[in-house]
């Protein structure tokens, strides 16, 4: 058959047979459906009409004919007998096409029910090569279908699980026992740039004649694992608060009444140098705890949110006029990026300020011989991002896992408070904040809020 010819069948009929009844056979998917055509043809009882209809003279490559046999005149002699089917073999031929419709309409509904499917569904041979790869794969693993087909399935695996899903297959082979066949488990899979991601993954098997073939449908579950991340993350930070809030409210007052006394022993005559100089350190130290129990309120109970329409660009460019010159002095280049125009959005200036005023003084912090912050803010819908990025020595990947961590610091001095409020600040805006770092490249501080929060009207471009 030539791979791009369509073959016509005709199907005739008597009048009194109910068209309905008869299958329609119309060219659609791949493969033989699709090179398939029946069309249908009545013809009176009595003499045939002349001259014939042209589709039984020349568009047919076969005829069937279904009138009772001796009901009306004979086809042979009036159409090549080679194209003609009658009697028992066109009955068994028209039931093979009923079936091979119905067969065609089946094997096009699944087919594009796979193909459509989100989840990546990719069959493999007994020799671990790819037979089949939808839409979905393509999507999540990053190869094309014409590069996936006939290659290893290992293209899809990282090291050091290569070998093993080899062995599993094989085994699977020789003993027919199903280990995880059947089941869902979560693993690790590879993308086409080399990246890993976990995803949950289900098997099954399919034996057709004398071959098994290995269906894998698997779904990218790098979101879920985030927002359990995440979710686990608020756990422990709600656990953490609360036992702070109990901390705080325990040493609030005597620390007042250790720092007032310190205070008023300052300021008394009779003190000589050493005593005022231990005072001072009292007071210096009392000052400090202070600060502490004030971020530890803050982080344990933030006050509410005060958001009110306002202009992100001018609220970076009031940061940079009170930390230009302090930075300057360190040998530091603050930069701003802003574009013509921003939107008015709700926020609240004055933690929103909390944040980036942190972020500011860690990055310059991170930069003790100098260097530059490039702050920088752009509409990236549906979010407005703003960017606090420097050049100083960047954070290892054990410290940025940790980053946000409550009470988790690599400063001599500090709270480890710092990043865990502008987390929590960021979070009560439904933004969120990220970080990217590589030791001696420097660190990036994304914060995305959403647009999509602010009320019809306050955030015209």
């Amino acid at each position: 058959m030539h791979p791009h010819r369509i073959l016509t069948f005709i199907l005739v009929t008597a009048p009194e047979v109910e068209t309905a009844s008869l299958p329609r056979l119309l060219p659609f998917g791949a493969g033989l459906c699709s090179r398939l055509h029946l069309r249908q043809l009545q013809l009176p009882s009595g003499v045939l009409p002349e001259p014939l209809p042209e589709e039984l003279t020349s568009k047919s490559d076969l005829v069937i004919d279904l009138r009772p046999e001796g009901a009306t005149p004979d086809l042979n002699r009036l159409i090549n007998p080679a194209s003609l089917l009658s009697g028992t073999g066109a009955q068994a031929a028209y039931e093979l096409l009923t079936q091979l419709t119905r067969f065609c309409q089946e094997v096009e509904i699944n087919s594009g029910i796979i193909e459509s499917a989100t989840d990546a569904i990719v069959t493999i041979t007994e020799d671990h090569r790819i037979v089949s790869y939808n839409r979905g794969a393509e999507k999540i693993f990053g190869f094309t279908k014409q590069e996936a087909l006939g290659q290893d399935l290992t293209i899809l695996i990282p090291p050091p699980h290569k070998d093993k899903h080899r062995e599993y297959v094989r085994r699977y082979i020789a003993t027919r026992t199903a280990h995880v066949i059947g089941k869902h488990v979560q693993l690790t899979a590879q993308r086409k740039d080399g990246s890993e991601f976990p995803m949950s993954i289900s098997f099954s098997v399919a034996e057709v004649g004398d071959n098994l073939y290995f269906t894998g449908i698997v779904r990218d579950i790098s979101e879920y694992m985030a927002l359990e991340d995440q979710l686990r993350q608020s756990e422990r930070l709600a656990a953490v608060g609360n036992i702070i809030s109990h901390i705080a409210h325990e040493i609030k007052n005597p620390l007042m009444i250790i720092g007032g006394f310190s205070r008023q022993l300052l300021k008394a005559d009779q003190l000589d140098d050493k005593g005022r100089q231990k005072l001072a350190i009292i007071t210096e130290e009392v000052e400090r705890l202070e600060s502490l129990m004030s971020d530890m309120r803050d982080f344990s109970r933030p006050p509410p949110l005060k958001q009110e329409p306002g202009h992100i660009g001018q609220l970076v460019r009031d940061i940079e006029a009170l930390y230009a010159d302090t930075l300057k002095e360190q040998n530091i280049e603050l930069h701003l990026e802003l574009p013509e125009t921003l939107p008015s959005c709700r926020f609240d200036k004055q933690q929103l300020k909390q944040v980036l005023v942190n972020l500011v003084k860690n990055a310059a912090e991170a930069m003790p011989r100098g260097g530059e912050i490039n702050l920088s803010v752009q509409m990236q819908r549906p979010y407005l991002e703003i960017r606090v990025q420097d050049t100083g020595e960047g954070i290892s990947p054990e410290v940025v896992e940790n980053i946000f961590t409550p009470y988790f610091t690599t400063k001599t001095k500090g709270s480890g408070l710092g990043l865990a409020i502008s987390h929590n600040i960021i979070t009560a805006h439904k933004g969120e904040i990220t970080v990217s770092s590589a030791v001696g490249q420097g660190s990036t501080f994304l914060i995305r809020l959403p647009l999509e929060e602010v009320p019809a009207g306050q955030c015209p471009l």
